[in-house]
């Protein structure tokens, strides 16, 4: 079963269902079970087109790279992605489409046509009618029967172009329609069957000798992305905010529209030769036409990311591509693969195409293809999947570990770059079947299921503690055995004492001292802070009243009331951070929007972050007037200054608590996936739960919901 993190106080749904199977239809072929893999997850602009001629001959083209190489145009052999050495260093490329082995086209702004030979490698860019339009679309019968269209997106106006085998000349729309319409793709299925698509619902065909206006209803009157069709038959999708589907059986049958309720805006469609026709669009929407109606995909991708075109490689696997389409950067580019049984491929990225320099606040992304789900250990940590990681920490010898949360695993960085389990099983559960983990020395770590543990930390002696949250449990791992033996947890409940008869409830955070010895808890299902003598073996309480709410501040901890999520089903919450000499506590209050304090020597706690107002300000001003908007995890990074993991603001603050100063040191307040490569700062980051420091001082965030671990270089 997946635990499914609830909402609170307005926080977006935090998972995306997979819509169920459709009945198969005559004419159509049943949808296979589909596998996918994130074949590029990363790039640094979006991929707006994707055609091949084999699954190991495809070709890629997308937005500038923002980096001085200009655009993308990247090409897969079945196993190695290489860039194309376009020759140009700005602009977008918005389409590609090969005539024969040894012409591919690809066009895109600044009236851009290039023609790239594969087996010289050489890149050429073609002189054509005008330099000012962008061109969207290309396709071509032969390499003497090209066509170009596209617009100036400004002034609303297409161009029609030809290519001859010797130059490019303009063409002239009926109608005038060139004066404005802007024609965003071209595609035929011979020389004398051309279809043209653009904005106003404007589609036109070319017989062999002529361009004609056809038809569309009124409700196919926004604009077309892209015409596809296979035969007689062709589809035509677009939209603004919904989806517009058009279909046609032939030139001399009129367009009709077709109805998708759930259909966002839909930028790409392909028919293969075989199969039946996919259309994708904004949100990582999927669709399929069976049985005379368009559905979306039974195991559609996780994406939030917006898909711009579609391609069917002759063995039915299905490709596409996009990125973040609704900003005028085009960022975060990435490549799926789909298909049925499709076996796992390890691909080989050079790093001139993913490559992030570590300049000091620059972010970039440690591991994960920023896809929900789990594909297995041993790979490379840029190909590994995770499922919302949650926390992460170092061991003494410097080796990072991650809480995969709803994987329900804990994963090790091993010395090649991969991930390796050494806590947990496929599904989630408690402990090994025969219970070996309650005596000593317990049972082989990847024989112990977990139930969405939340927080790591480390003995001086190499020895990890787990935070077992569902479980209601302390469980430790022996790195020298890879043992796992549970200390505390026989049961949830609030019960002091020694820890045989200790009872806890779903602990969420937890913090070491120095010595290793002692442990203080969040017990979130209890609502208290609990202190736990390792070496006696006993646990007592710190702090809270056991009632959530807000009260207690400048008096004993024992009478606060913290706010933290409740019942048998909640969100963890909470963090705890011990500064440097050890003499107070930081707790993360989280449904207060606070930070707070506990003096050990007194038992006196105060607030020394956040109103308590839920929200966003006080930056670069003092920390008891910011606005926090339900805080998590908190560390004291190697500059002194509290880190605060502040969630739904989607940042990372700091506070420097010499002066009471708060900023943000990274997020740009924007829920999302993007600036890698980039400043910190200017990222997007999508609930961030945990962060921890390296040796070497470099921020780690678990950038939750975007399924990845981010790193800030120091």
């Amino acid at each position: 079963m997946t635990f499914r993190m609830g909402t609170r106080f307005g926080a977006v749904a935090l998972m995306v269902a997979a819509v169920g199977s459709v009945a198969s239809g005559c004419g159509d072929v049943i949808p296979p079970s589909f596998q996918w893999q994130a074949v590029q997850s990363d790039l640094p602009g979006a991929m707006l087109a994707i055609w091949g001629t084999s699954a190991t001959d495809v070709y890629s083209v997308g937005a500038d790279a923002n980096d001085g190489t200009g655009p993308q145009a990247l090409h897969f052999d079945g196993t190695r992605w290489t860039r194309i050495d376009t020759g140009t260093r700005r602009g977008t490329l918005w389409w590609v489409h090969g005539v024969s082995p040894t012409q591919v086209f690809m066009v895109g702004s600044e009236g851009t046509v290039l023609r790239y030979d594969p087996a010289s490698g050489v890149t050429q860019r073609m002189t054509t009618p005008a330099i000012t339009p962008t061109l969207f679309g290309v396709w071509g019968a032969s390499a003497s029967d090209v066509w170009a269209v596209g617009g100036n997106v400004d002034g609303n106006s297409g161009v029609l172009w030809h290519f001859d085998g010797t130059a490019w000349t303009a063409q002239d729309a009926p109608g005038g329609l060139n004066a404005n319409t802007i024609w965003y793709k071209v595609y035929g299925s011979a020389a004398n069957d051309v279809s043209v698509c653009g904005t106003n619902g404007a589609l036109l065909h070319w017989n062999g000798s002529a361009w004609a206006q056809e038809a569309v209803p009124e409700s196919g009157r926004g604009p077309l992305f892209t015409v596809h069709g296979r035969g007689a038959q062709r589809y035509a999708v677009g939209g603004n905010v919904s989806g517009i589907v058009l279909e046609s059986d032939g030139p001399s049958t009129p367009w009709r529209a077709v109805t998708i309720e759930t259909a966002p805006r839909l930028s790409g469609v392909f028919v293969p030769e075989t199969g039946s026709a996919l259309a994708v669009g904004n949100a990582g929407a999927l669709f399929q036409r069976r049985s005379g109606t368009w559905r979306q995909v039974a195991r559609p991708p996780r994406t939030q990311l917006d898909f711009h075109a579609v391609w069917v490689d002759p063995t039915g696997a299905i490709w596409t591509v996009g990125g973040d389409l609704q900003t005028s950067a085009l960022a975060r580019g990435v490549i799926y693969r789909f298909g049925e049984a499709i076996p796992h491929t390890t691909i080989v990225t050079p790093e001139s195409i993913t490559r992030c320099d570590p300049t000091p606040g620059n972010i970039c992304t440690y591991a994960g293809v920023g896809v929900a789900g789990f594909n297995g250990d041993n790979r490379s940590l840029r190909e590994s999947m995770m499922y919302w990681p949650m926390d992460m920490e170092f061991a003494p010898d410097g080796r990072p570990l991650i809480l995969d949360w709803n994987n329900h695993r804990i994963r090790r960085v091993t010395a090649t770059g991969t991930f390796e389990t050494i806590m947990g099983v496929e599904e989630p559960g408690d402990g090994p079947p025969n219970n070996t983990d309650l005596m000593e020395p317990g049972a082989l770590g990847t024989t112990v299921a977990l139930n969405h543990p939340t927080d790591l930390m480390f003995q001086p002696d190499g020895r990890l503690l787990v935070v077992a949250w569902h479980n209601h449990k302390i469980r430790r791992w022996d790195p020298a055995t890879g043992m796992t033996y549970v200390p505390l947890g026989r049961g949830p409940g609030w019960i002091d004492g020694p820890f045989a008869m200790a009872r806890i409830k779903q602990p969420s955070k937890g913090t070491l001292d120095t010595s290793g010895t002692v442990m203080y808890l969040l017990d979130q299902g209890s609502g208290r802070i609990r202190r736990l003598d390792l070496a006696a073996q006993t646990i007592t309480t710190l702090a809270g009243i056991g009632m959530r709410g807000f009260g207690g501040d400048n008096g004993p901890a024992m009478m606060a009331t913290f706010n933290w999520q409740a019942g048998e089903n909640p969100e963890p919450e909470g963090g705890l951070t011990l500064d440097r000499d050890g003499r107070n506590l930081y707790v993360a209050d989280t449904g207060n929007n606070r930070i707070r304090r506990i003096e050990l020597a007194t038992g006196m706690i105060t607030t020394v972050v956040g109103t308590g107002a839920l929200g966003f300000g006080g930056d670069n001003g003092p920390a008891l007037m910011a606005q926090l908007n339900l805080p998590q995890d908190l560390e004291f990074g190697p500059d002194g200054r509290l880190y605060i993991a502040d969630t739904n603001n989607h940042r990372i603050r700091a506070v420097d608590l010499a002066t009471g100063v708060i900023t943000t040191v990274a997020g740009s307040g924007r829920r999302g996936y993007g600036g890698d490569r980039g400043p910190a700062l200017a990222a997007d980051l999508y609930r961030p739960h945990g962060i921890a420091f390296d040796p070497q001082g470099n921020l780690f965030i678990c950038d939750t919901l975007n399924d990845r671990v981010r790193r800030v270089w120091r």
